[in-house]
């Protein structure tokens, strides 16, 4: 049995909590909010022997017995310290996305998972989805042939849900709708094409909000495949899409594997969800990962693609520049 805590009690740590608790191999034994209300519902819900703290430090300092992991479901601009804390003080860790929010701090924290040798996991969801296991399958094994473009887009009425949340606080969530609920679609990306963006031009539109509410992209990718994203956060809609064009076939999935078509030379039409013989969710392949039986399917270095990535379109959005890319390191697994 691991022992977990759980940092940040605010609404999705209700759904990673049901989630890990599912597998019958963990128990929260600790539970970290500055809120009263929020740490005492969770508690009573989900963790009636855990112990509540105001604060990771305190937590680290005088944790409950033995700990194997922490969980953080905070606000995106608070991940990187409390990451790095918790992996130096031998923890494992499984984060919300996006990872981090800024290229320096994924690197160092890439660097810290390598010097402790603990487990970092990333929170995405279509990584661990049947239909992405067969497609990297089939794209490692050269059944999809060589890609030359990418296309998706992601919906949602995102400026209408948060108002006055820490979504449209830049301090704490550094940045809007395109890193929010369009990183699921960019590491989609990421994850499928498996090499980084190495030039990107992107414009984005804050339609009167503090952050980048529609948005959109076109990336150059190291192995010369292009592609375009677009961000539309003001729709009544919560939809995705994504196409992959290869000189075999033609892909159509979105940005949480929930669908898979594919489209050969001849016009021939199939579906497919194989079992790619994974955990299926983030919680259980975590725990398999912390088992040893199977590696992470979202590792730090999708935090560090993505990182880098979306420095650049920002930076290319606030100049009106087409952006190179920092490099990821080559010796990035």
């Amino acid at each position: 049995m691991f022992n977990f805590a759980v940092c940040g009690c605010g609404g999705m740590a209700h759904w990673h909590a049901k989630e890990l608790l599912k597998s019958g191999k963990v128990q929260i034994t600790a539970v970290v909010d500055p809120t009263p209300p929020n740490a005492e519902g969770f508690k009573r819900q989900h963790a009636p022997e855990a112990i509540i703290y105001e604060s990771l430090q305190t937590l680290l300092d005088k944790p409950p017995g033995h700990l194997d992991a922490l969980v953080i479901v905070t606000p995106h601009t608070l991940h990187y310290s409390q990451a790095k804390l918790a992996l130096e003080h031998g923890l494992h860790v499984l984060v919300e996305k996006p990872m981090v929010t800024s290229t320096p701090d994924a690197y160092e924290l890439w660097q810290t998972v390598h010097r402790t040798g603990k487990l970092l996991g990333i929170t995405f969801q279509s990584p661990y989805t049947a239909n992405f296991g067969y497609l990297a399958s089939a794209r490692d094994s050269g059944q999809l042939g060589r890609v030359n473009a990418i296309n998706g887009w992601i919906s949602q009425g995102w400026l209408t849900l948060t108002p006055n949340t820490w979504r449209q606080d830049p301090a704490l969530s550094g940045g809007g709708f395109m890193y929010d609920t369009g990183a699921h679609l960019l590491n989609a990306i990421m994850w499928l094409m498996n090499d980084p963006v190495v030039e990107v031009a992107c414009f984005f539109d804050k339609l009167n909000s503090p952050v980048d509410i529609t948005g959109t992209a076109v990336m150059k990718f190291q192995n010369g495949a292009l592609g375009s994203v677009t961000f539309a956060g003001n729709t009544p809609t919560f939809e995705s899409d994504l196409k992959i064009f290869t000189d075999r076939v033609t892909v159509h999935t979105d940005a949480y594997g929930n669908k898979l078509e594919i489209f050969g030379k001849d016009h021939s039409y199939y579906e497919t969800r194989v079992d790619h013989g994974g955990s299926g969710t983030p919680h259980a392949n975590f725990i398999a990962a912390m088992e040893g039986r199977e590696p992470l399917r979202a590792p730090a270095r999708y935090g560090v693609l993505l990182s880098a990535l979306m420095d650049a379109m920002y930076e290319s959005g606030q100049t009106g520049n087409v952006v190179k890319v920092k490099p990821v390191p080559t010796e990035l697994p």
